[in-house]
Parts: structure tokens; C-alpha cells; sequence
């Protein structure tokens, strides 16, 4: 397949407005009411990510757009040639989305996995509540990192059927995480699982195809900074300020109201393919260091 990267990604939570509150004071992203909940703008798309109004906190879907109509069909071809069962979206969905075609059908661990092209542009220039300046574009929107049951399936069905790339992976005692791309950011897609003695039960807290976390790229460090004070006077800091050994990214992460967390950085290095994937011996050079309220939970 060949996508162009992440477009947007939905949430199911039951706190919708401490999510308008985070999403505008701490992540300066702009905030639209919708018939479920809300969407937060981060540049000049309509939306980028979507918080429906549920009973529980989970992840709903992650949007992969590709180029256009062709590339679409490519994709259910691919998809049929490989047994994976997909659906076609309905006019409803397509409004929801505000895309012009749509797919969608499951990953191994159950996240749904929508394909589409042709989201909306605004004719508005995003103006960030707080001065925020998002890096999308060509890199699309950060990217999502999850937890998986089975690595190598997971590893398989992305790289074998979806078209990333790996950018390197990081070995963390049992498990082993995989960063990978399709675009020019280091990864848009990252996930861990067990490939040291997998039968043995781990202690985690986060189940396969649960949301780990989020990230979002900014320009600058200064605003990385206002967050991370906005962050603090909520008291919502879960990883300090470090900086990542793969990426180079400088970031700090936030718990969110649904209790998963965000990535917030500046200055991550960008891929071009071939691109030689190394295994890093830890995934900080400094800091990231978890605070107290959160220690014990794992990647």
C-alpha cells in the first residue's frame, strides 16, 4: 500500500470536556462541537483528532490517508489478494469524516484501521489558542503507539500488507518496540510487544490494541516549554522533559483526562528510504523520567 502518512485518529471517552480544556490550555489545538463530542484542529484540516461522547476510555479508529481514488483501489485489492475482510464506508461515515472515500477493517489486536483520501482543507488558516505551530504536512499528524499481543503478526500485517517501513526498533527487557514509517517522520506508527519468553504473564496495566500513547510535534522548543508549565499547573506531567534516542525529539508527555498519554516535542529528525534500521540500547539520552503518580505503568 502506499500511504501518505496519519491523518487523524478518534477517541471514546467520557470526559469530554476536560478533554476541551487539555486539548486548548495544555496542547494549544483549536476546538469544534460536533453531535457526539468534539474535534480539535491543529492546522489547516478540519480536524485531526475526535473525542466521541461513551461510557469508557478507549481507542476508537486511526485514519491512514493515501494519495487519491487510485491508490484507494490499490489498497482493496491488496486487502482481498491477502484475505482481510474490509467494509466500505457508508455516505454517513463519509460525512462524519469529511472524506471523500473510505475503507476500513481491523489490525491483529482488533484497532480499527480506516483508508481514506480526500479529507477536507479549510479555507481558514488554524490560528492555535495558544501560538502553537504544529509539524504536519508531509509527515502527516505525530503518531500513535500501542501495545500488541502478537509482534510479529502485528509486525507482518504493517509492514507486509500496509507498506511502513522500519525506522529501528528498541529492546526493553521481554519486549521489543518497532518504529516505523511512511513518510518522512521517523515513525508515524510504533508498538511493543513480548519477544522474550511471550508465555510468561507480564505485569502491565495497558492490554494489546489499547492506545499507549500520542504525539504531537511543534516547531520550537519554547513551545514546548509553555506546554510543559501548562502541564505542570494542571498537574498532569507523566514522563519530564528528555530527549528520545532514535528521533532526537526533545519532549515531555502529558496524562490526558482518559488516562493514556501525549508526546509533546520539537525537533525530530526526519527518514528517507532506504533507511538502515538500527536496534537503540534504551529510548532516552536524558530525562523522561516518570513521575510519581505514574510509575509502574509500561509502554
Amino acid at each position: 500500500m502506499r500511504l501518505s502518512g496519519l491523518g487523524y485518529f478518534g477517541l471514546r471517552t467520557a470526559k469530554v470536556e476536560e478533554w476541551r480544556a487539555f486539548a486548548e490550555d495544555v496542547l494549544g489545538m483549536g476546538v469544534t462541537d460536533t453531535a457526539d463530542g468534539i474535534r480539535l484542529r491543529g492546522d489547516d484540516r478540519a480536524w485531526r483528532i475526535a473525542l466521541h461522547r461513551a461510557d469508557d476510555e478507549e481507542f476508537g479508529y486511526a485514519g491512514w490517508e493515501v494519495p487519491g481514488p487510485a491508490e484507494l483501489a490499490e489498497a482493496r485489492a491488496e486487502l482481498k489478494a491477502a484475505g482481510v475482510a474490509f467494509e466500505e464506508a457508508t455516505a454517513e461515515l463519509l460525512a462524519e469524516r469529511d472524506v471523500v472515500d473510505l475503507i476500513h477493517f481491523e489490525d491483529p489486536d482488533g484497532v480499527r484501521v480506516e483508508l481514506f483520501h480526500g479529507a477536507r482543507l479549510e479555507v481558514t488558516h488554524f490560528v492555535s489558542p495558544t501560538g502553537v505551530r504544529f509539524v504536519t504536512g508531509e509527515q502527516g499528524l505525530g503518531h500513535i503507539v500501542f501495545n500488541v499481543d502478537d509482534y510479529e503478526k502485528t509486525y507482518a500485517f504493517y509492514t507486509g500488507l500496509m507498506g511502513f517501513r522500519p525506522s529501528d526498533f528498541c529492546d526493553l527487557g521481554r519486549k521489543r518496540i518497532a518504529f516505523l514509517h511512511c513518510n518522512p517522520r521517523h515513525h508515524s506508527l510504533a508498538f511493543a510487544g513480548l519477544v522474550i519468553d511471550p508465555e510468561r504473564p507480564l505485569r502491565k496495566d495497558i492490554d494489546p490494541g489499547e492506545l499507549f500513547h500520542f504525539m504531537l510535534e511543534v516547531e520550537d522548543l519554547d513551545t514546548v516549554g509553555r506546554s510543559y508549565e501548562a502541564a505542570r499547573a494542571k498537574d498532569c506531567v507523566a514522563l519530564t522533559l528528555g530527549r528520545h534516542s532514535n528521533d532526537r525529539m526533545v519532549s515531555y508527555y502529558a496524562r490526558t483526562p482518559s488516562g493514556f498519554e501525549v508526546e509533546f516535542g520539537t525537533g525530530a529528525i526526519t527518514v528517507s528510504d532506504p533507511w538502515p534500521a538500527v536496534r537503540a540500547a534504551g529510548t532516552s539520552l536524558w530525562g523522561h523520567h516518570r513521575t510519581e503518580k505514574q510509575e509502574g505503568r509500561n509502554a
